[in-house]
């Protein structure tokens, strides 16, 4: 591809959410590319198999293309789909389910249901991380308009890492994925640290105060947890910063949990020993009539609101009436109580100890007795050896991380053999991976989409799988 400049038509989407078009026999990749454009773009790589293109200009729209309501749109990454659709939002993420089961799991006639739409396409996410930055990165806006900006300007921020640019932190003003109180919360949080003039952290020297601000939203009474999470390097500026973080947010009504983590760790993983200053640092949740404590480092589904639909199918495949049931990677229990309402026996195995002590919490105060929790690693190759001490279940329920169950815990099912798995995955390419290997014992039934993560390309899926 000889030319920078060239007129594309986008055909279809990767996994991903970038436009896939074709020139000059090479597949073009389109960050922001809708299928049906046809665009004028700018080739910023060009490798032997494959190029990736900037939009120059739009030269004729896809009819399915509509106006981004985020000012941050194209450059923030975060809701990739923002200008496709809801409609064909849900078309293009049942087409990535079905990609991935033909292509990977080698199984071209399982079902995949219709996906299961959310309710609520805004203002969905019950939690969001924000992260300090000591690059900011200088928008579109900012370049064309060839205005000086102050280097103090340059050297922070705070919002979300630009996509494939782990160096560079792009300020979030308003994010229409999470309530408006916590756009409130880290523009008054930015305001002050550029005041007290606390450096953020950063990840390739290490040094540095801000790490990150971490927000929790209940949608079952509207409380919000609050946690800023910094290095525990403090100097005179930092307590004066920390005294007016407290303060301020203390009085604040709608602020119900306020909480301060030191991290002091090399790794970029939001983590770390808090302290409380206000509340409990709890918030509680509900689904299918079961309360769950969350604590300020424990999982729980994003999506609150879906995640009931989550429930729902995971209850109706497992069909849990008087049945033994594993459920690894159990969190605080999201899964593992409302199944035991009606199950024999539910134990859950998983790896986070503070999860763990929230789902033994959680048993307690819905009076569910017929379940056990307890810490392991799913990964250790002496997984097999340490889950045969249990009763053997009739039901696997697995809800693993992004990159799919580990070499050996499939290795361990493939030796318990339970009549049915119930998958639960965020990636329905590792799913399909992990899919093909299970196909030797497994019929995999049907497969159900749930979209919990609307405006962006992820999907949630749910396999039946049955032991043949």
């Amino acid at each position: 591809m000889n030319t920078k400049k060239i007129n594309i038509f986008v055909d279809t989407l990767a996994y991903e959410g970038k436009g896939v078009a074709r020139a000059e026999g090479k597949v073009v990749f389109v960050r922001n590319g809708v299928p049906g454009d046809l665009l004028e773009v700018e080739i910023i790589k060009n490798k032997k198999n494959f190029a990736e293109g900037k939009i120059l200009k739009i030269l004729e729209p896809s009819p399915y293309r509509i106006d981004p309501i985020c000012e941050h749109f194209g450059e923030c990454g975060g809701c990739s789909f923002q200008n496709i659709s809801y409609e064909q939002q849900l078309e293009w993420k049942h087409k990535f389910v079905a990609d991935a089961f033909e292509r990977i799991a080698k199984i071209p006639k399982v079902e995949i249901k219709k996906v299961i739409p959310a309710s609520k396409i805004f203002g969905y996410r019950n939690k969001m991380e924000f992260s300090f930055g000591t690059s900011r990165w200088i928008t579109e806006k900012e370049v064309q308009s060839g205005k000086d900006i102050d280097e103090g300007e340059k050297h922070f921020a705070l919002g979300f890492h630009i996509p494939e640019r782990f160096d560079k932190v792009l300020d979030i003003n308003r994010c229409f994925l999470q309530d408006e109180k916590g756009n409130l919360i880290i523009n008054a949080i930015r305001e002050k640290a550029k005041e007290f003039r606390i450096p953020a952290y950063n990840l390739k020297t290490h040094f540095g105060f801000l790490r990150n601000v971490v927000l929790r939203f209940s949608a079952l009474n509207g409380e919000i947890t609050l946690n800023l999470v910094t290095t525990s390097k403090i100097g005179e500026n930092e307590k004066n910063f920390l005294s007016w973080f407290e303060t301020f947010f203390s009085k604040l009504e709608f602020i119900t949990n306020l909480v301060h983590t030191t991290n002091d760790s090399l790794s970029p993983t939001v983590t770390g020993n808090y302290r409380i200053i206000k509340g409990t640092g709890y918030l509680f949740e509900e689904l299918k009539g079961v309360r769950f404590r969350i604590s300020p480092f424990s999982f729980f589904q994003v999506n609150t609101k879906q995640a009931e639909s989550l429930v729902e199918k995971v209850i109706e495949y497992a069909t849990p009436k008087d049945k033994m049931i594993w459920d690894l990677y159990s969190g605080a229990g999201t899964f593992s109580l409302p199944l035991a309402r009606s199950a024999k026996k539910v134990i859950g195995f998983e790896s986070v100890e503070s999860a763990v002590e929230d789902a033994k919490f959680n048993a307690k105060l819905n009076n569910i007795e017929n379940v056990s929790f307890f810490v392991k690693d799913l990964h250790t190759k002496k997984i097999f050896q340490e889950l045969i001490e249990f009763e053997k279940p009739d039901i696997i329920i697995i809800d693993p991380p992004r990159t799919g169950i580990h070499k050996n815990l499939l290795l361990t099912i493939s030796k318990i053999l339970p009549e049915k798995i119930v998958y639960v995955s965020c990636n329905p390419t590792t799913m399909a991976r992990d899919c093909y290997e299970l196909s030797k014992y497994y019929k995999v039934v049907e497969i159900q989409p749930v979209d919990m993560f609307p405006q962006t390309y992820h999907i949630e899926t749910i396999g039946l799988l049955i032991k043949q």
